[in-house]
């Protein structure tokens, strides 16, 4: 069975080999002819060698690249396969963008001579396996009409995805995937940097690293059932187990799908809730943590710098639909309240929140506009996307169109609404135990008693300055003096 899964092998390979020869030398007849008439002239000038040289010349090249494409496909490539195909893409869309832009309703007509008047190229670039180019408007169209027919375009060239991006002045930037590279999941490596405000999660479309913002963000995560919403998880927590080891951040946990996700890692978390009591009370000492860094950053500094021993806190929530929709109605009415004012006040103080849901409903999380951005995985409709990211963007981040084969895969977007295409690293079970002992989170500091909290915030208000008065009762109204009313007669005596 080994001997003929190896010849099964070799036979593709060369079979791969031959048919890239016929077809790169079939695609190339123009040189080809051409080569074949300029070596019949020197062979009948008699300068035999640079005639069979020049006839062969085309075929020679197709041969050794062949050869090459299937011997070592990596460095081909590298040095000669990418930007042959690249520089093709770039020709292709110059060619064909005429074309293109009528079929995809953005051509305009002239109302002097009818002509048909096409949208501006510009900056056609290619990176890796993404093409970028720039689209101005005309004259009675948008940015959003451009914009909506980026999913035309895309088609019309072969691409597997795009993006979009508003630079400016009438100019709209699209970055369309030709190769996908995300359907293959990749592994995590053991982190060994301590990082506060970035981690790296897995991979962008165009193959370069994800790295996701935390410093001063709130996060939202949004997938169905099996979308991949754990990868993302374990790729924030894991990678901030470095610095939570050394004290500089500390990650909070609530789990209330009885502890089944944090518990393969706990170990990382400083504080975990895993019932309704447990996650209102650990919200409230996030709450406390807070206020008491009001009291001591108060006419000192605006912007939070972590040091050991003042960490950042980092509160990361699987599944929120359960304390916010689904728990009793005390335990929703409290959480609710308790994680709005985080959100709101907890950026300038280094407390984050990373949440993770799958019922994006306002009814199920009312405080979805207070998260700065946002990671749409795979969702049901275009309906849901609009509902996630916003209006317009079931077209910009297709959410709903991401393969169910693909889980980790889906888009960010960030506080500037720019767009990304992404897919996290899948963190297995033993993995995931596997940094945790390597990174365990050190015994939690005492956190601030509710006492504290409040002589803090109340410590630095200022007082009142010295020799004013300082008033603590409101001063009693003197009644005025009415004098009676006079009669019509006497005012009408007065007038005589």
């Amino acid at each position: 069975m080994g001997a003929l899964g190896t010849a099964w092998a070799v036979t593709r390979t060369v079979a791969g080999a031959v048919w890239h020869l016929a077809w790169w030398t079939l695609r190339s007849w123009r040189l080809l002819l051409a080569c074949v008439v300029l070596a019949n002239v020197l062979l009948i000038l008699d300068h035999h060698l640079a005639g069979y040289a020049t006839m062969w010349c085309v075929p020679t090249f197709c041969l050794l690249r062949a050869v090459w494409s299937v011997a070592h496909p990596l460095t081909y490539e590298a040095v000669l396969g990418g930007p042959i195909r690249r520089r093709g893409w770039r020709r292709h869309l110059r060619k064909h963008w005429p074309k293109i832009a009528d079929r995809c309703g953005l051509a305009t007509s002239d109302s002097d001579d009818g002509a048909r008047v096409i949208p501006r190229l510009r900056r056609v670039r290619t990176s890796g396996n993404t093409l970028t180019f720039r689209v101005r408007a005309r004259v009675g169209h948008t940015v959003d009409d451009v914009a909506a027919a980026a999913e035309a375009i895309a088609t019309s060239v072969g691409a597997e995805a795009v993006e979009t991006r508003r630079i400016g002045g009438g100019w709209l930037e699209l970055s369309l995937t030709m190769r996908e590279l995300l359907h293959v999941p990749t592994l995590p490596v053991i982190p060994s940097v301590i990082e506060t405000g970035a981690v790296t999660l897995g991979r962008t479309a165009d193959g370069s690293p994800w790295r996701l913002d935390l410093a001063a963000r709130h996060t939202l995560v949004v997938g169905r059932s099996g979308s991949g919403k754990g990868s993302i998880f374990w790729g924030i927590a894991g990678n901030l187990a470095p610095a939570s080891h050394a004290g500089m951040v500390q990650l909070w946990g609530v789990d209330l799908k009885g502890g089944v996700e944090v518990s393969v890692g706990a170990p990382k978390f400083s504080h975990v809730a895993m019932n309704e009591p447990d996650a209102v009370r650990l919200l409230g000492d996030l709450h406390r943590v807070i206020v008491h860094r009001q009291g001591l950053m108060r006419g000192l500094s605006r912007t939070f710098t972590p040091a050991p021993g003042d960490p950042v806190h980092v509160l990361m929530i699987d599944e929120l639909a359960v304390l916010t929709a689904y728990a009793s109605k005390d335990v929703v009415n409290e959480a609710a309240t308790l994680l709005k004012l985080i959100l709101t006040q907890g950026r300038a103080f280094g407390v984050m929140v990373v949440a993770f849901v799958q019922d994006p409903r306002k009814e199920t999380v009312g405080m979805r506009d207070l998260f700065t951005q946002t990671i749409a995985l795979r969702l049901a409709s275009a309906s849901e996307t609009r509902m996630v990211l916003g209006e317009g963007m079931a077209s910009a981040a297709p959410a709903h169109h991401v393969a169910t084969t693909m889980p980790g895969a889906g888009y960010l977007v960030g506080d500037d609404g720019h767009v990304e295409r992404v897919r996290a690293d899948y963190w297995a079970d033993d993995f995931i135990r596997m940094v945790a002992a390597t990174y365990p989170a050190p015994p939690a500091p005492p956190l601030p008693t509710e006492a504290e909290a409040d002589s803090h915030a109340s410590d630095d208000i200022p007082a009142e300055a010295p020799g004013e008065p300082v008033e603590t009762t409101p001063r009693p109204r003197t009644p005025r003096k009415r004098s009676p009313r006079r009669s019509t007669v006497e005012r009408d005596a007065e007038v005589v």
